[in-house]
């Protein structure tokens, strides 16, 4: 869904050369991207944090109010969890638009982001023989995340705090790109 609708947010806009037209009125590229990461949350939060929660929900109603008391770290893990997939996955979309411009490859570059570096974890763990190699695969970092938040049995490998580390590492990267692309420039011929 990310790859899909992501890139059609920041792509037309770059290439139609719309940035000093939006720019020129009293917004800045803060207000851009939080707008455009506004429009992704509402996207992917009814696939992921909403399913996650009326389940959380559904369980909390058939095991009683026992059972939430005890367990309402679950709901917050869950809460936490998908908020931080979702802010995520909609940096690497938005900064894969910025970055190329054409919707259709910038899709393919999200797509590409996740498989291609969950590739090359599996193969610096293969070849060095190594665990440390999962910081490197956004998704396998973030399960290890999410085991630590929900209370199950890690992986092997480096802790939760060290993917947690690198997932904030290659957020300020996808960042930095968005601040590095989005940039009004005006052409005068």
């Amino acid at each position: 869904l990310a790859a899909f609708a992501g890139p059609s947010l920041v792509a037309p806009d770059l290439s139609g050369n719309a940035l000093p037209l939006y720019f020129s009125r009293p917004i800045s590229r803060f207000d851009y991207v939080i707008s455009r990461l506004l429009v992704m949350v509402g996207l992917l939060a009814p696939v992921t944090l909403i399913p996650g929660l009326l389940l959380f929900a559904m369980q909390s109603g058939m095991a009683g109010w026992d059972w939430f008391v005890a367990n309402w770290n679950l709901g917050a893990s869950v809460f936490a969890g998908f908020a931080l997939w979702i802010v995520f996955v909609s940096l690497v979309a938005m900064a894969s638009s910025a970055y190329v411009k054409w919707r259709i490859i910038a899709g393919a570059l999200v797509i590409a982001f996740f498989f291609v570096l969950a590739g090359v974890a599996q193969l610096v763990n293969g070849i060095l023989r190594v665990e440390w190699g999962i910081l490197i695969s956004p998704a396998l970092a973030m399960n290890q995340i999410w085991r630590a938040m929900l209370g199950a049995e890690p992986l092997d490998g480096p802790e939760a705090y060290d993917c947690l580390s690198m997932i904030g590492v290659m957020a300020v990267g996808l960042i930095w790109i968005l601040n590095r692309k989005l940039r009004p420039v005006e052409v005068i011929t």
